[in-house]
């Protein structure tokens, strides 16, 4: 009447199994999800968890070194691994790291971004620069009420928003507008600005609680309102 326990498999068999996949594929990368689909003994990610805590922590105690796949990811949009990582950058509510990424369940795998973006933090400034792009127009000002003068931003004066306070703006704004709450991953045509609240042409200065996250249309409409007024 005794039974196999499917959560209590031995890890040194799980070991095993791995090596035999990874024989199978010829040594190439390969998923947690191709494994389980493989595996001659758990069909589980949860006793994948239990054994080793993570998908990467497997591969390394089995001692395997596998070769990267060249066609893996290649057919994917930039668009489609961005709004993945968004949806787990949102999730861990901050720029997740490796073990993140393996424990979320993505779509991707972490190997996939490093083979398209030459390495993480690639990836991860390849998805900011995605998420942003410098608007044309900054707000106007007048001269002692007699004349005015509209400033053009070039991409080079945006840029001066340092990357890691760029970030940190778009986190604390969730990735999205602050005024319609559109974003990158949702519309083909937004894109998001991370723009001076008191503009700095004002003196407003660079800083978080000054920087506010709006999509290329509601910049452009509020530069547009600030040149009339």
């Amino acid at each position: 009447m005794s039974r196999h326990r499917a959560d209590k498999i031995p890890k040194d068999e799980i070991i095993a199994d791995l090596k035999r996949v990874a024989e199978s594929l010829g040594f190439r990368e390969f998923t947690q999800k191709e494994f389980l689909k493989l595996s001659q003994v758990t069909r589980s990610k949860a006793v994948m968890y239990k054994n080793f805590g993570t998908w990467e922590e497997a591969l390394k105690e089995a001692g395997l070194e596998l070769k990267p796949d060249p066609e893996a990811g290649m057919f994917i949009p930039d668009r489609e691994l961005f709004a993945e990582m968004e949806r787990i950058w949102r999730l861990c509510g901050h720029r997740p790291s490796k073990s993140e990424w393996g424990v979320a369940n993505p779509k991707f795998s972490y190997g996939t971004y490093k083979r398209r973006f030459g390495g993480w933090v690639g990836a991860c400034e390849r998805f900011i620069e995605f998420q942003t792009e410098a608007p044309p127009v900054a707000e106007s000002t007048s001269s002692r009420g007699t004349s005015k003068s509209q400033i053009v931003l070039t991409k080079e004066n945006v840029r001066n928003i340092p990357l890691g306070v760029r970030l940190k703006v778009l986190e604390r704004d969730g990735f999205r507008c602050t005024f319609c709450g559109r974003s990158p991953a949702t519309e083909q045509r937004i894109r998001l600005h991370v723009d001076h609240v008191i503009p700095f042409a004002l003196g407003g200065r660079t800083e978080i609680g000054n920087l506010q996250t709006l999509c290329n249309e509601c910049n452009w409409g509020k530069g547009a309102n600030s040149v009339g007024q």
